[in-house]
């Protein structure tokens, strides 16, 4: 009874209310049915990686709309305006706040993030992609060329870096893959790293994706190039050639002129044919310039690069410009042919006479070569010549003509003569230089244990040949290097005869036995006085110089003795003084322990009455013409 009048009852209110009523709750209930389903229901949202994730939504006084999420931003785009005024927008998009992880979120946008009218979404994250090992890991990779690594799907949310040691590359996406600029890591081809891909959220938050080893490819090297290091380039070359022992993929080349620290970049294009890489100079290269061609990198096509950039640097060169003479600036033959090299040929036709010829003494100059001038010369003993190059003669391989040019030469101051043979048949050889009245002898070698004296009067000789013009007008030099041969070849201090020959001479002592440091030597003195071939040569070269002073080199012991005849004391006073040795002049014997007979200084001043000194010089062997030069220039003027 009590529900069958509810049921009239409300059948009556149904009857009593006007039909407007009725529609504004049926619209009620609309609105909030879809009220529901707007806002209340979770709107499902897949996050991608691969870009930015939006969905469909419409959102009403944009500019309002305020988000509520720790882990996502949501904003909206796609506005829709009257005039300049926006009042929609079409889709709502999310941007994480942190790195994504897997998992659901909660995220909700609502006009001044008020609750009620927030629309909620539903926010579903995946695990990040997965970078492919095999592309970097236990692999051999190029030092120049990028490094691709494959992802799982594509990522530009995050950043990645590859990293060396301390150096680091930065990686983009392209599509799926992960692009790695390893040329910033600096490594070298052909050696093993350890390397780490690393993976980072606004750059904060680092997690590292791989790590192991990797090899580099070992480095393209050049065979073969048409300019080398520190080359003069006489031509005006339009390109240059580098050989490479692999097929060249690019290269990067830099041309630059050097003046002093300033560089100048010169224009160029490059060209690769196989293994050859062609570098094309756009203009003529400038004359008389230092340049630096750098190949700062060559990528084969298997990915092979340089160890290091290679850098070349070369000269152009100026005009013809003597590189060689074939004679030095002293000790010329008198009638010398003097070969002049070129460093480039001179033109086709021209005439050489114009431009070249002889100063100081007779000659004549001839082409040989393209590169090569003859200068003929006739002239006396130690005459001072020139050799003359003058400025206009033109290149045959550029645009340039030569410089002045001038060499200052001297011809051979010295003659040679033999003036006897030793008992084997050995030259016994004098050297004469300058002309004067007054001889001063030299010799040495008498000994043959004691070669400093024979390697001493050598360099003299050489010396001399050179500088014969330092010897004054009223003067001549007599040098005889070796007056003992045989004793020298064998290193013996006798002749081959076991003849001393300073015990050889006719002196008024002379000995045939005579006594040694070892006891007494039977003819050591000789058969007779003069009986060797050695003696006889030196005896009858003395006589015929008389010269107005002898001075022989023995070892050892840094003295100066004389044979007491005319100034020789004076005069071993002076030597001595001025290369810092004791005399001897009384006490010769006493000093070295056993009498002297039948000396060559003795015999000189016995029969010429010649004054003579005798040098021993600090050891057996050596060369002491540095020591002795000044005192032995000196002589000259006694």
């Amino acid at each position: 009874m009590q529900k069958d009048a509810i049921k009239t009852n409300i059948h009556k209110i149904y009857k009593r209310l006007p039909l407007f009523v009725w529609v504004f709750i049926a619209s009620a209930l609309v609105i909030g049915i879809a009220y529901s389903l707007i806002f209340f229901i979770p709107k499902k949202i897949q996050f991608s990686y691969a870009g930015e994730t939006c969905v469909s939504q419409l959102a009403l006084f944009p500019s309002a709309q305020k988000s509520t999420s720790d882990a996502f931003d949501v904003k909206t785009k796609d506005e829709l305006k009257i005039g300049s005024y926006t009042y929609a927008a079409e889709q709502v998009c999310i941007t994480p706040k942190q790195a994504p992880k897997e998992g659901e979120y909660a995220a909700n946008i609502g006009l001044f993030g008020n609750w009620f009218m927030a629309k909620k979404f539903s926010i579903e994250v995946a695990s990040p992609p997965v970078a492919r090992k095999t592309d970097i890991i236990d692999k051999t990779v190029s030092t120049a060329l990028p490094l691709r690594i494959g992802l799982t799907s594509a990522d530009t949310v995050h950043t990645y870096k590859l990293s060396v040691a301390d150096n680091v590359a930065g990686c983009k996406t392209e599509q799926s893959q992960l692009v790695c600029d390893i040329a910033d890591l600096d490594l070298k081809p052909g050696a093993e790293y350890t390397a780490s891909l690393v993976r980072s959220f606004n750059n904060s938050g680092a997690t590292k994706v791989i790590e192991g080893k990797i090899e580099t490819l070992l480095p393209v090297m050049l065979q073969n190039s048409s300019v080398s290091d520190a080359k003069v380039l006489y031509d005006s070359p339009k390109e240059f050639s580098f050989v490479f022992d692999k097929e060249i993929e690019s290269a990067d080349v830099l041309l630059e002129k050097k003046n002093g620290d300033a560089r100048e970049k010169i224009a160029t294009s490059t060209r690769v044919e196989g293994s050859t890489l062609y570098v094309m100079v756009t203009s003529d290269l400038v004359r008389k310039a230092d340049f630096s061609l750098t190949l700062q990198q060559v990528v084969a096509k298997e990915g092979n690069s340089l160890d290091a950039p290679m850098n070349i640097n070369f000269t152009t060169s100026g005009g013809p410009k003597p590189t060689s003479v074939s004679v030095g600036s002293t000790g010329v033959p008198q009638a010398a042919r003097i070969v002049v090299t070129l460093d480039q040929p001179i033109k086709e036709g021209v005439d050489i006479t114009k431009f070249a010829r002889v100063e100081g003494v007779g000659g004549s100059v001839s082409k040989a070569s393209p590169t090569e001038l003859v200068y003929t010369i006739q002239a006396g003993l130690c005459q001072a010549f020139s050799l003359i190059l003058n400025k206009g003669v033109e290149s045959g391989s550029n645009s340039e003509v030569s410089e002045d040019w001038k060499f200052d030469a001297r011809t051979i101051c010295g003659t040679s003569s033999v003036i006897g043979y030793s008992t084997k048949g050995r030259a016994i050889t004098a050297h004469y230089f300058g002309n004067g009245k007054s001889t001063i002898l030299f010799t040495g070698g008498m000994h043959g244990s004691e070669s400093s004296g024979y390697t001493t009067m050598q360099a003299w000789v050489t010396y001399l040949m050179s500088n014969g013009y330092k010897i004054p007008a009223d003067k001549r030099v007599v040098v005889v290097p070796n007056t003992n041969p045989d004793g020298i070849a064998a290193g013996s201090r006798n002749s081959a005869t076991n003849v001393n020959i300073d015990r050889n001479f006719a002196t008024a002592n002379w000995k045939a036995d005579i006594e040694t440091t070892g006891g007494i030597l039977k003819n050591g003195g000789g058969t007779s006085p003069a009986s060797e071939p050695e003696t006889k040569a030196l005896a009858a070269l003395t006589r015929q110089l008389r010269p107005r002073l002898e001075i022989s080199y023995h070892a050892q012991g840094r003295l100066v003795g004389a044979n007491k005849f005319g100034d020789s004391v004076s005069i071993g006073e002076t030597y001595g003084s001025m290369v810092g040795y004791k005399t001897m002049f009384y006490d010769a014997e006493a000093v070295m322990g056993y009498p002297m007979t039948g000396e060559y200084e003795d015999w000189m001043g016995e029969e010429l009455g010649t004054p003579a000194i005798l040098v021993e010089l600090p050891s057996a062997s050596g060369n002491y013409l540095s020591t002795q030069l000044n005192a032995m220039l000196r002589m000259f003027s006694v």
